[in-house]
């Protein structure tokens, strides 16, 4: 199920979730191209493969360079190992199209 399928289908609880994002992010001390650099790398960790495509494209047209995203993926190769590889290849292909 895709965020937006969530927000129509449970009403309330998904417009709240937005909210919790969108005040997440405003209320951070990092610029918001930092901000997604973080969120991907998290969507990364828990293996959101759908969220890192959403937030490859939003973070490109903040001027992130395709460096920049790749580093923010490959931060996590250590900790959580070959995962990593399905998500780079998930996110390059969105930033390249």
């Amino acid at each position: 199920m895709n965020m937006q399928d969530f927000v129509s289908n449970t009403g309330n609880v998904g417009e709240a979730f937005l909210n919790v994002y969108d005040t997440t992010e405003l209320s951070s001390a990092l610029d918001k191209k930092a901000f997604q650099l973080v969120y991907i790398a998290y969507l990364v960790a828990i293996k959101e493969y759908e969220g890192i495509e959403v937030h490859v494209k939003i973070i490109k047209e903040l001027g992130a360079t395709r460096s920049e995203v790749e580093s923010a993926i490959l931060c996590g190769l250590l900790p959580i190992g070959v995962s990593v590889m399905q998500a780079y290849h998930i996110a390059m292909k969105a930033y390249d199209n």
